[in-house]
């Protein structure tokens, strides 16, 4: 029996010789870990390394968890609800980063020490950096997602009234309010601009017609320039004349020398037009006073106004034309599949030796 002791003693004394180096301390701290919290530490060790560590908490209090990992998920040692660790060795297969985890899962702090050291297995790795450094990974997946687009867009020319001729009474019957009239006009949605023309009697329409046949042997002209400035342009019915004026072309009447005037507003709401009619105060948003007017208009861009017309003629009725175009915008829709893609960013640590 004696000799077997001195056997092993003897063992031992030679393997220390065999490593023959010191320990050397990586780090040694005081550490208050707060409560319901993690703390983590990184170190790199050598193949051939002895990893020591000691741990101790102030208090005598236990620590629910402390584990030491070689990186990336190989765990070397874990132990639960501790309070003190006195030199745990872990030897180190190969040269890598470990990671130190304290976990605390207690209502209030603890204060713990410890101390990470290594007995490098020669004195060529004496000098072995301990240190971690960390670089960014970017890690690009790609994926196709189906997208709708606008594929293209139609400009369209629609008639919302087409020459509606409107009575209004002289003044003679003023005190029945006849000689004031109203005329509802709604716009298409879509509207992104209108053009309206109000003449009055014959000698306004045959000023609106010849301005009408002069527009309509420029048509040709015009389509070419407006399918080049906004795409495709189509005219449904109505009048070619105020087509041009709602797209921004200058349109010039005569005005006749002796006609009868119309005295118009324009008025948002049917509130305000009954307003006008029972001779109180109204809001309007346009007006005007003559035998003949038009204009292009960028608002309202949708929904329903009113055009309240009013004579001041004692003695004569007046016939008034009234047409308005309105310039549409239809969006045609498709769907395409879009390339997109997604960047997962990573933290991976690496040693300098």
């Amino acid at each position: 029996m004696k000799r077997l002791y001195l056997l092993t003693v003897f063992l031992g004394y030679s393997f220390i010789n065999l490593s023959g180096q010191e320990p050397i301390i990586v780090t040694e701290a005081t550490l208050k870990i707060a409560a319901l919290s993690t703390e983590e530490f990184y170190y790199g060790f050598c193949e051939g390394d002895q990893l020591v560590f000691d741990f101790q908490e102030i208090n005598g209090k236990d620590l629910k968890e402390i584990e030491i990992i070689e990186f990336p998920s190989s765990s070397k040692f874990m132990d639960y609800k501790v309070a003190k660790i006195e030199n745990k060795t872990i030897p180190i297969q190969e040269t890598g980063v470990f990671k130190f985890r304290f976990n605390n899962s207690a209502v209030t702090g603890r204060i713990c020490k410890y101390r990470i050291q290594r007995i490098p297995s020669s004195e060529a790795t004496k000098k072995f950096n301990t240190n971690v450094f960390w670089k960014t990974n970017h890690d690009t997946t790609y994926y196709f997602e189906s997208e709708r687009f606008i594929k293209s867009r139609d400009t369209i020319i629609v008639p919302v009234i087409d020459n509606q001729v409107e009575t209004v009474h002289s003044m003679q019957l003023l005190l029945t309010g006849n000689n004031k009239s109203v005329v509802k006009v709604t716009l298409p949605d879509n509207t992104i601009s209108w053009s309206y023309f109000l003449g009055v009697g014959d000698s306004a329409e045959e000023i609106f017609k010849q301005a009408e046949e002069k527009a309509q042997k420029r048509r040709e002209q015009l389509n070419s320039i407006v399918n080049v400035a906004q795409g495709v342009t189509t005219l449904i019915g109505g009048s070619n004349v105020l087509a041009d004026m709602a797209l921004g072309g200058l349109i010039q009447f005569v005005v006749p020398d002796k006609a009868d005037n119309v005295i118009y507003y324009f008025v948002n709401d049917y509130t305000n037009a009954q307003l006008f009619m029972n001779g109180n105060p109204f809001y309007q948003f346009m007006k005007g006073d003559g035998p003949l007017s038009s204009r292009k208009m960028t608002e309202p861009h949708a929904g329903t106004f009113y055009i309240c017309l009013m004579n001041d003629n004692s003695v004569d009725a007046i016939q008034v034309h009234i047409r308005i175009s309105a310039v549409i915008v239809k969006e045609n829709w498709d769907t395409r599949q879009v390339k997109k893609y997604n960047v997962k960013t990573s933290e991976e640590p690496y040693l300098k030796n």
